[in-house]
């Protein structure tokens, strides 16, 4: 069974604007987002930043959250376009100067071009719109950076994991799915063939830190 087969089946809510806590309020989400991890929670941004290559001129991110990637860009010359449905981090980038989009990414028809796109942290949301978030990213970029959860306290089933699963709603009640390691390497095998891209593992950590190429190359690295 495919891996986006099993993942549709375990969640069935719709695409709403129904913030948890951690969402509305952007220090709230700062703090809460360096308890999770453990205080290098600007550390998962540096090694984001540290894939995007000195010829990625202009850089799309996709549900940006935070504009640690965004201010980078800034300060190196590059074009960042951020978007996020959370108005409250579009508004807090826009009064920061950045070029941040409030939309619900699975409602848009196309992306513009760019050199890089990065989506981190968030494609767990969408686990029964995979075809759709690879088409975007695909068309859009000719490279990708993934940096995707696998160590979750919210996959944990007792209370913890229940409040955590809460806690990060974004979407239309508690979240409980979120990829491991098997899970997640099994959906890019399971998309490489048709998107035509080859991946590499950079680090695991708490997250997987993945690129994504055009074309078949290089296999992924089995860490």
């Amino acid at each position: 069974m495919h891996v986006f087969n099993k993942i549709s089946r375990l969640s069935g809510f719709e695409v709403k604007n129904d913030l948890s806590l951690i969402y509305r309020n952007i220090w709230i989400y700062r703090l809460i987002m360096n308890l999770l991890y453990l205080g290098r929670y600007r550390q998962r941004f540096k090694d984001i930043i540290n894939e995007l290559g000195p010829d990625a001129e202009h850089v799309i991110e996709l549900c940006f959250g935070d504009i640690h990637i965004a201010a980078f860009c800034k300060e190196t010359g590059r074009h960042w376009i951020g978007y996020d449905i959370n108005d409250v981090f579009v508004d807090y980038a826009v009064k920061h100067g950045f070029n941040a989009v409030n939309a619900d990414i699975l409602s848009l028809e196309s992306l513009p071009r760019a050199d890089v796109l990065v989506f981190a942290g968030s494609l767990y949301h969408f686990n029964e719109n995979l075809d759709k978030i690879w088409q975007l990213m695909t068309s859009c970029a000719p490279r990708i950076i993934l940096s995707e959860p696998i160590k979750n306290i919210t996959s944990i089933k007792n209370i913890i994991g229940n409040i955590g699963a809460r806690a990060s709603t974004v979407r239309n009640g508690a979240e409980a799915f979120r990829f491991d390691r098997g899970s997640f390497i099994e959906m890019l095998d399971f998309y490489q063939e048709p998107y035509n891209f080859a991946y590499n593992v950079i680090s695991e950590k708490k997250d997987i830190l993945i690129t994504i190429n055009e074309r078949h190359q290089h296999r992924h690295s089995g860490l």
